[in-house]
Parts: structure tokens; C-alpha cells; sequence
């Protein structure tokens, strides 16, 4: 066991009470403060450690770790970059400096950053994954395709990859491998929604209805929060019978929500059911902290409707 597993952040404080110049013991210090989220002690207390290991690429490393956490991005790529340059063979520090970039928009820099990552470790299926995001966000789908496959490769347990990869095979008319990605991916992560989602969307458009529900349905199973889908249900539901049985469904998960309550007024509206339609749309009302339409509009809509019950 290390002695940074048998010592807690106050056992090293002591420590370093009896002793202040014990350097081992300060770096633990630091890094402990990190994990224990007290950011900026770690951060003066790395400065510190700088000033007298001022050639230390793993102080500077730590360091743009606390400024990162603590949203500083602009001082941890600085920090990230002198690291780099200190240990210009470490593909951790590079990495970094390439997600620096990336969150700060500086994409064409990050991809020189990722790829110089993938120099340094081919096995980073971060990079490649990072990369194919960059690709995919400027539509270059067959760069998007090829990282993504490889941050797949890499790390057969990246959801995210999988799914992206689907998307991107989707985008390029390549429906077939997308739904082999979807279906790969749900096989093995049972609670993703936007997979089963997205491969109600793809049997839809091939006009297989009667699967599209079946996976619609096991979107909203997987994510009864999902209101959206629940609505597309409704559409594409053979009877206004089914598409309020659906839209109750989505009630009894989501209580009060007023997007529902104001869907469900639109079925009664089209069966000529004006009671139940006044009453959902009152309680949408009700519930205009979940209401995406103009309240305003819903509240004319009442009284044109309130004429009609009369």
C-alpha cells in the first residue's frame, strides 16, 4: 500500500506541521487537495512547489489540473503546454493541451495536438474518439467514421463512440451499418434511450410502424422523462384511442406536465371532445414551468374552446 492510501489529508497536514521542508510529503499534500476538492490550496501549494522545482513537468501538469477544475482554461493549457515542453514524449501532457484547445474552440490547433497524441500512444482512444468529434462537427463524416471506429476498436465499452459512429454512418446514407451500430450498442447498454430512439426513427422512415413503436417504446422505458417521444407516439398512432392511451402513459410518469396535458388537448380537439380539451388545457396552464407553447396562445385557445362546452 502507498503512503498516500495510508495517510488522510489531515494525518499529512501534521506531518508537515513537524516538518515543512519535507518535499515528499508537500507533493502528497498537493495531490491529496486535488482529490479532496480544495482547488486553490492545491493550486498555491503547486506554485509553490514550482518555485523550487522549477523543471518539474509533473508540477506543471498538476497545476493545470487545479486551473482546469476550477474553469481556467487559459492557465491550464498554459500550465499544460509548459509541461510539454519540459517532457515533449508524454502523450498525457499533449493530450491536454489538445482538449484545452478543443474547449476553447480552437479546433484546427486541437486536431494537431490530438494527432500529435496519437504519435506519442496509439492506443488513446480518447484522442481518436476527441478527433472524431471535431470531424463529425464540421461535417467531414468520413474522418468522423474512421476515428470513431477506432476509438470503438480501442474501447469496445465507449457507448458514446458506438453511438456516434451510428450517427455518422446514418448521416452518409449508410443506414444499414447505423443500424448495426444502434443495435450492437443496445444489445450491450440496455438503459441507452437515444439509441433505441434513433433506430425508431430509422424503422419510421423505412415505414415499419409497428417496430418503431416497439423501440419509441422502449425509449420512454428507458427514459420515462423523455416527453418528446411520447408525443411522436401519439402521432404516429393508428387512433386518437391509442395516441391518448400513450400520452396518459406520459402523464402518469411525468405528473403535471403541462406539454402533455397540452398534447393531449390536440386529440380531444380532433375527436370534437371540447370538455376534456378545455380541461387539459387548463391544467396546462397550470403547469406552464413545463409548457413550450406561448401561454398567451393557450390561453386564447381556452376561451375559444370555453365557448364551445357552453
Amino acid at each position: 500500500m502507498s503512503e498516500k492510501q495510508k495517510l488522510s489529508l489531515d494525518e499529512i497536514e501534521n506531518e508537515l506541521t513537524k516538518n515543512p521542508h519535507n518535499i515528499k510529503m508537500r507533493v502528497l499534500y498537493a495531490e491529496m487537495l486535488i482529490e479532496e476538492g480544495f482547488l486553490p490550496d492545491a493550486e498555491d501549494e503547486y506554485k509553490d512547489l514550482i518555485k523550487i522545482f522549477p523543471d518539474n513537468p509533473e508540477l506543471f501538469f498538476n497545476l493545470g489540473v487545479t486551473c482546469e477544475k476550477q474553469g481556467n482554461i487559459d492557465k491550464a493549457l498554459e500550465c499544460f503546454e509548459k509541461a510539454a515542453e519540459l517532457n515533449p514524449q508524454d502523450p498525457d501532457f499533449r493530450y491536454n493541451i489538445a482538449f484545452m484547445l478543443d474547449k476553447k474552440g480552437e479546433f484546427d490547433r486541437a486536431i494537431k495536438e490530438y494527432k500529435k497524441t496519437i504519435e506519442l500512444n496509439q492506443d488513446d482512444a480518447n484522442a481518436y474518439f476527441n478527433l472524431g468529434y471535431i470531424y463529425a462537427r464540421d461535417n467531414d463524416s468520413q474522418q468522423a467514421i474512421e476515428h470513431f471506429k477506432k476509438a470503438k476498436e480501442l474501447n469496445p465499452d465507449d457507448i458514446y463512440a458506438r453511438f456516434d459512429l451510428a450517427f455518422e454512418y446514418k448521416k452518409t446514407g449508410n443506414t444499414q451499418m447505423a443500424m448495426n451500430e444502434y443495435m450492437e450498442l443496445v444489445e450491450n447498454c440496455k438503459s441507452y434511450s437515444w439509441a433505441y430512439f434513433n433506430i425508431g426513427c430509422i424503422l419510421y422512415e423505412q415505414g415499419d410502424v409497428g417496430q418503431a413503436v416497439k423501440y419509441f417504446l422502449k425509449t420512454v422505458e428507458a427514459n420515462p422523462g423523455d416527453i418528446e417521444t411520447y408525443k411522436i407516439l401519439s402521432d404516429i398512432s393508428a387512433t386518437p384511442q391509442q395516441a391518448l392511451e400513450y400520452l396518459e402513459k406520459g402523464l402518469e410518469e411525468n405528473p403535471g406536465n403541462g406539454e402533455l396535458h397540452y398534447y393531449i388537448s390536440t386529440v380531444y380537439e380532433k375527436i370534437k371532445k371540447y370538455s376534456e380539451q378545455l380541461q387539459h388545457l387548463r391544467k396546462a396552464t397550470e403547469n406552464r414551468d413545463t409548457l413550450f407553447i406561448n401561454p398567451l396562445l393557450v390561453s386564447d385557445k381556452i376561451k375559444e374552446v370555453s365557448k364551445k362546452v357552453k
